[in-house]
């Protein structure tokens, strides 16, 4: 099961990671995502930590200041770690 875990502040990668474990979960893979979003149409405008490092968020549904052109998980990049997003 896919799914973003809401929190109510910013969290850096580390943060993130432990953030999935108190929830009973593990923070997600690229692989992850890509299945959610194309097998799902898992649609999220906000962008969020992968395991490998990356940030990423899961767009099915093109709109304005998200993904305007096309459907596509997109690729924010590898920020530094520390940041929290």
């Amino acid at each position: 099961r896919f799914y973003y875990l809401i929190q109510p502040k910013k969290l850096n990668f580390d943060e993130a990671v432990d953030a999935c474990k108190r929830d009973g979960a593990e923070i997600a893979k690229v692989g992850h995502i890509y299945a959610a979003w194309k097998l799902l149409g898992y649609d999220r405008c906000d962008a969020g930590w992968l395991a490998d490092g990356s940030v990423r968020y899961p767009i099915s549904r093109p709109r304005k200041n998200c993904s305007p052109t096309e459907p596509a998980v997109r690729f924010v990049g590898f920020p530094d770690k520390k940041q929290k997003l």
